[in-house]
């Protein structure tokens, strides 16, 4: 497991440096204002997404154990296709101000990713964590690339080249999911529609119960894109995702954690190891993250104004502001996948609330006053309140000693051993 777990993080390490990588790319060609319409943008597909993996979002790693990849398969596909046809009307209408074809493009850009996302999940499901960080790797790598000929080679200077390598990224990674996949795609079978019900049910049982969550959490970390965009302008918007982006680039450690915890939880009926995997692994966690966020902080506005643009000076500010919110959130994400991976979904979305409720208080009052932030205000007292939320949760139903809280120097020095084992082997 801990080598799945360091593949997980190198992948998300390479990943890291290829998103910081365009995102210095579109600062640089298209400047603030044109970040902000690439992260408006982003941030729409994002928004699909939520209500597509209703059925094809992460209750396909719990149910790829439980149910045959025919009967989930199909069900997820159309209503992958039929979330971004609805869905990206309602955008259309909601976001006057977005040009029409892009609002198009996002529709049909949510369905490939969609398609994408199945394979990639039904791969955590089976266990097969190097195969599903192979395809996640390949998505950025192919964006990248289209991105350097379009801007560089090309020369052009218009959004529409982050839709076109956006494409070609999205359709890469499905293309190879189906690859990793084959033997499931030999076998697939179609069933008379009562043969599926089992496999819907649960499928919009626990979609539902997880996505309510993703839902809630979608408005908790992006809600002040829109409020920026609204009281404010583009500009502020392109500043401020960059600043977030960066932040997040700390919840990589978590999340290479989180990814391989969920995929062992959710295979375990053993609830005092799941338990104790969570401990163990939420304390090498916070420790590691923290370190990260202390570096993070103290690089200095000089060092944004050279990578991103004159116009990104403020980033060093916002990032301060987020960074103990990134830090607790970081902890959120290992809870969080404890609960999943238990098939509690419902937690996750109570522990989402207690953040939205800061988020919706504090975005309406201190965007349109204080801008980019009030924006970050809000979010770190947001992620804070998920992260305790969850905590005091899972301490409550946890029969740990107040001593096994701690990180010992033995079970460093263990991590230490098992990462040089790993990498000199």
């Amino acid at each position: 497991m801990f080598g799945k777990i360091l593949n997980t993080f190198g992948t998300k390490i390479l990943v890291a440096i290829i998103n910081l990588t365009i995102a210095i790319l579109i600062s640089q060609v298209l400047g603030d204002s044109g970040k902000g319409v690439q992260s408006l943008v982003l941030t729409n597909i994002s928004f699909i997404l939520i209500f597509s993996e209703i059925v094809c979002g992460a209750s396909l790693v719990y149910l790829t154990s439980r149910h045959s990849f025919s009967k989930l398969w199909l069900p997820s596909i159309l209503w992958a296709l039929l979330m971004a046809a609805v869905m990206g009307l309602i955008i259309s209408l909601l976001t006057p101000g977005l040009d029409f074809s892009l609002a198009v493009h996002t529709a049909i850009l949510s369905f490939v990713s969609s398609f994408a996302n199945i394979h990639f999940r039904i791969l955590i499901g089976k266990e097969e964590v190097k195969k599903a960080n192979a395809n996640t790797l390949l998505q950025p790598f192919m964006l990248l690339l289209t991105l350097v000929v379009y801007y560089l080679l090309l020369g052009k200077r218009d959004i529409f080249g982050y839709i076109i390598a956006l494409y070609v990224a999205y359709l890469s990674s499905s293309i190879l999911g189906f690859f990793q996949l084959r033997e499931e795609y030999k076998s697939l079978r179609w069933y008379p529609f009562g043969e599926y019900k089992e496999a819907l049910k649960d499928l919009f049982k626990y979609g539902f119960l997880n996505q309510t969550g993703h839902f809630v959490q979608f408005f908790n970390l992006r809600l002040s894109y829109y409020l920026l965009n609204a009281y404010v302008d583009t500009a502020h918007v392109g500043v401020y995702s960059n600043s977030v982006s960066l932040a997040e680039s700390i919840w990589i450690i978590s999340n290479s954690i989180a990814l391989v915890q969920y995929a062992r939880i959710s295979n375990s009926t053993d609830k005092e190891y799941n338990q104790k995997l969570t401990l163990n692994l939420g304390k090498i966690c916070f420790v590691i993250s923290l370190a990260a966020v202390v570096v993070l902080a103290l690089l200095p506005s000089s060092l944004y104004t050279f990578v991103f643009g004159p116009e990104f000076g403020e980033m060093s500010h916002i990032i301060c502001i987020l960074a103990p919110g990134v830090l607790c959130y970081s902890i959120f994400l290992i809870l969080g996948h404890y609960y999943s991976g238990s098939g509690r979904y419902f937690m996750n979305t109570l522990a989402a609330l207690c953040g939205l409720l800061a988020t919706l208080v504090g975005g309406f009052i201190l965007v349109p006053r204080m801008a980019t932030t009030g924006a970050a205000i809000t979010a770190s007292v947001a992620y804070s309140l998920n992260a305790v939320f969850l905590l005091v949760c899972f301490l409550r139903e946890c029969s740990f000693k107040p001593k096994e809280l701690w990180l010992t120097p033995s079970e460093l020095k263990e991590y230490f051993v098992e990462i040089k084992n790993h990498y000199l082997k």
